[in-house]
């Protein structure tokens, strides 16, 4: 891989890592955008929360927003490297949502899988499999972080 590629690899993985850090910073401002909750009071007196996960389109293109605009680059400027990026981040990360709605615990096991299987279809050598794989986790392992912390917050 050239200098160049390698750069351009390393630069995608900390910009697209820093979104979904912002993200997650931002997280109780997007509680209504993928967690829906409420109480109940009981005759008894007692209340009772409810939460689930339920992601609006908002938070979606939200949390895909750097595989999104990946590939818009790569529409633009027709650079290879551009459009695996796009996917390695884009693809894991659609999974983890779509795999939260079922069992947000999961996503944990499933996201390392997914990253690594992404990474090896779309690198050509061994150093790009892994950056590829990289760039899925970290970015993914975000999201799953935002997802569950929303869930862990009691009323």
């Amino acid at each position: 891989m050239k200098l160049r590629e390698f750069l351009l690899h390393i630069f995608v993985l900390a910009s697209a890592t820093a979104w979904e850090l912002f993200l997650a910073y931002n997280a109780p401002l997007l509680d209504d955008y993928y967690i829906k909750g409420g109480m109940i009071h009981l005759s008894s007196g007692v209340i009772k929360c409810w939460r689930e996960y339920s992601p609006s389109l908002t938070f979606v293109i939200l949390v895909l927003l750097p595989a999104l605009v990946l590939l818009v680059m790569y529409l633009l400027f027709k650079k290879a490297p551009l459009k695996k990026s796009g996917l390695a981040i884009g693809v894991p990360v659609l999974l983890v949502v779509l795999v939260s709605l079922i069992n947000p615990d999961s996503s944990l096991l499933t996201l390392p899988v997914i990253s690594v299987g992404v990474g090896a279809v779309l690198g050509e050598e061994k150093g790009e499999k892994a950056l590829l794989a990289i760039e899925g986790l970290l970015p993914g392992f975000v999201v799953i972080t935002i997802i569950l912390s929303g869930l862990a917050v009691s009323c």
